[in-house]
């Protein structure tokens, strides 16, 4: 009976490795090659850890699951009463349910106590890079966060803090020559961020080190990508080194830069940067704001290489805790707003309690429990706009069309977008007042309209709708309507 009882758990083990095997060969992966043309001295224990924009061996790649993203900023702490990762599980069910498909975390690692500000510190003073903070519980909790956010079809990602570590990083004590000093031989902290210390990245050896606390949380946790902090801090060579070293372990990582777009990073490294500039225009709309300003935060730039895109938001951490709740800042025109960031060339991020409409800044070094209603207000938004997005070519993140609409009246803010047959059309009033009397050309006959906000009530039965049913139009404060159509074969 031993004998049988151990057969059949040798035959269990054997099949449990095949499906592990099997699972990681899922993972796709890039060669790594040496290159010639990298820094002297820069290539450490075989990994490169300079590499110039120019060096022929990057080629630029993008995710495919990019196109459809919806980004959801996860601060861990406040989400729940119990603040752990084992109580932001019980949350995924309806995060899945309102169309969200990526997960951002901030950071989870330990904090440093030296320095600390507040009572429970920021979450970006790292005092280990290859470990988690124990207030969010354990990495097996972790682990076990990021299998079943994969099983329900979430990518994950790791806000990741380059620039800096907290005072009580190992690396301080271990490695001095690592961190930039003072005049004096202190080391120096960044700005007035005085909880943390300044790395020094002309030290080749803590660039690989880095590198390779990043690789781990790739190829041991199975994480998809990185939202880098301060991105613009640390030189492109190292994120071009970073990035080519962590696709060659997952070809299909995302990488989000926290800064608005530059050449150097948006070249190779980077997916997508912070549209900065449609946010600053946004958030003016309540006050009245020229249409044409607008349409300047939609354009792409030169700053943005082919195969790089915008993340256009309303909210995250830093503009909750210290600029003011989305109710604060963007009052009855968040909706409008929140739709335009979906429908806007990029892809859109949806931070902690956005879809509750909660009118509270959060805070950032304290306790401060987000208080969640049963049914979120605008979860039904969300969803239908992430809907939109995974199901039209024309809303891909990586396609870079867009064609603005000249209206009738210039108080009307109209454009779409379309890749091969697929067209998306936004028609809106941005102002605060009420619009008579606009024609808007659609562009075609016939279309779907898929979605109808009229300043007080959203609408997602989709109705057929014409070219003239936008001749001669009245428009409420802040209503919109969103259109499909596609081309007939």
């Amino acid at each position: 009976m031993k004998k049988y009882l151990a057969f059949i758990l040798a035959v269990f083990m054997v099949l449990s490795l095949c499906s592990c095997s099997s699972k990681k060969e899922e993972v796709k992966k890039n060669e790594y090659v040496m290159s010639s043309d990298v820094k002297e001295g820069s290539v450490v224990n075989g990994v490169m850890t300079d590499i110039s924009g120019s060096d022929p061996i990057l080629k630029k790649t993008t995710a495919s699951w990019l196109d459809t993203c919806v980004l959801y900023e996860v601060n861990v702490r406040q989400y729940t009463e119990e603040g752990t990762f084992s109580a932001f599980e019980k949350h995924l069910d309806r995060l899945k349910n309102t169309g969200i498909n990526t997960l951002w975390f901030m950071p989870i690692h330990p904090i440093s106590e030296t320095e600390r500000k507040g009572t429970l510190g920021s979450y970006y003073s790292v005092s280990d890079y290859k470990d988690v903070n124990p207030e969010f519980g354990t990495i097996k909790d972790f682990q076990h966060l990021v299998d079943k956010a994969h099983d329900m079809g979430f990518k994950v990602i790791l806000d990741w803090v380059a620039n800096h570590t907290g005072w009580d990083n190992a690396w301080i004590k271990e490695h001095d020559n690592w961190y930039k000093h003072m005049d004096s031989g202190e080391i120096l902290s960044p700005y007035d961020w005085t909880d943390t210390a300044q790395l020094d990245y002309e030290n080749y050896e803590m660039r690989a080190e880095m590198i390779k606390c990043m690789q781990y949380w790739v190829e041991d946790i199975g994480i998809d990508g990185f939202r880098c902090d301060h991105a613009i801090g640390v030189p492109a060579g190292f994120w071009n080194a970073a990035v080519y070293k962590l696709k060659s372990v997952n070809s299909e990582l995302m990488f989000l830069a926290e800064t608005s777009a530059a050449e150097s990073l948006t070249r190779y490294a980077f997916d997508c940067c912070y549209n900065d500039a449609l946010y600053g225009q946004s958030i003016m709309i309540k006050g009245g704001i020229a249409t044409s300003t607008i349409e300047q935060g939609m354009t792409l730039n030169t700053n943005y290489v082919e195969g790089s895109f915008p993340m256009n938001y309303l909210d995250n951490h830093d503009k909750n805790s210290y600029e003011g709740s989305i109710v604060d800042r963007f009052d009855d025109t968040y909706q409008t707003m929140l739709a335009l960031s979906f429908i806007s060339p990029g892809l859109p991020l949806i931070y902690t309690a956005n879809e509750e409409g909660y009118d509270h800044e959060i805070a950032f070094f304290e306790k401060d429990t987000v208080k969640w209603d049963k049914n979120p207000k605008y979860a039904d938004l969300i969803s239908a706009l992430s809907k939109l997005k995974a199901e039209n070519k024309a809303l891909a993140s990586t396609n870079r069309d867009i064609d603005f609409i000249e209206p009738g009246d210039s108080k009307a803010f109209a454009f779409s977008r379309t890749k091969e047959d697929n067209t998306v059309i936004y028609v809106s009033n941005l102002l605060y007042e009420d619009i008579q009397n606009v024609s808007v050309n659609i562009g075609v006959e016939k279309a779907t309209c898929v979605m109808h906000y009229d300043g007080k009530t959203l609408d997602t039965e989709e109705k057929e709708v014409t070219n003239k049913d936008f001749e001669n139009k009245d428009y409420k404060p802040y209503e919109f309507y969103i259109l499909t159509a596609n081309a007939e074969k």
